[in-house]
C-alpha cells in the first residue's frame, strides 16, 4: 500500500490488526470527542494504553525507562537509592527506620535544656576607685567579670589623674534554670 489510509465515520472505527487465524492482536482508535488514541492489546489481553489529547499517557501496568520503571501505585523501581535496584518507598522506609532506631543516640529536647546555655546575662554591678588621686594605678576585673564602664573626672594634668574609677559585672550563663558566674 502507499499512499494515507483514511477511516471516515463518526462511529468509533478500529484499525485491527489480525492473527493469520483471525483473532484480533491489536485495536488501534479514537472515538469523536474521545480522551484520546487508545491501543488495545487485543487477544493478548493487557488493557488499553491512553495517549491522552491534554499529552498525559496512560498503561494498565508498569513504564519502563531503561531499567527503572513505574509503577501503578505511584513507587518507583530504580538503582538511584540503591546500587542493586529497589522501590524508591522501601528505600525511603528503610531510611525511616535507621532514624527512628537511633532516637536514643541522639539528644532530647530535656537533656539539651539540662546541660545547654540557654541565656547569657551580666550580674550585679561593681565598682573600683583607686584609694587616692595617683598618677598612674591598674586594675583587673574579677575571674568571670568583664568592664562596662569608666569613671572619667578632672583632676589634674596627668591622664591616669583624670580616670577615677571603672565599673564591672560578672558575665552569667543560665544552665538547667540555675544563673551562675562564669569561670575566669
Amino acid at each position: 500500500m502507499t499512499g494515507n489510509l483514511t477511516l471516515k465515520s463518526d462511529d468509533r472505527v478500529h484499525f485491527i490488526i489480525q492473527n493469520a487465524d483471525g483473532s484480533v492482536r491489536a485495536y488501534i482508535y479514537k472515538d469523536k470527542g474521545g480522551d484520546g488514541i487508545r491501543i488495545n492489546n487485543g487477544a493478548d489481553g493487557g488493557g488499553e494504553f491512553v495517549f491522552g489529547k491534554s499529552g498525559e499517557f496512560y498503561s494498565p501496568g508498569y513504564v519502563y525507562a531503561g531499567a527503572a520503571r513505574l509503577a501503578i501505585d505511584g513507587n518507583v523501581w530504580g538503582t538511584r537509592w540503591n546500587a542493586n535496584g529497589a522501590w524508591l518507598w522501601d528505600s525511603i522506609a528503610e531510611q525511616l527506620t535507621i532514624r527512628d532506631n537511633n532516637t536514643n543516640t541522639r539528644a532530647t529536647w530535656d537533656w539539651v535544656n539540662q546541660n545547654f546555655v540557654s541565656d547569657i546575662t551580666l550580674g550585679q554591678e561593681g565598682v573600683y576607685c583607686p584609694v587616692s588621686n595617683v598618677v598612674s594605678w591598674t586594675f583587673k576585673t574579677p575571674a568571670g567579670c568583664m568592664l562596662t564602664g569608666i569613671i572619667v573626672q578632672d583632676t589634674g594634668s596627668h591622664s591616669a589623674d583624670n580616670i577615677g574609677g571603672v565599673y564591672y559585672k560578672p558575665i552569667q550563663k543560665k544552665v538547667n534554670g540555675a544563673v551562675m558566674t562564669i569561670a575566669g
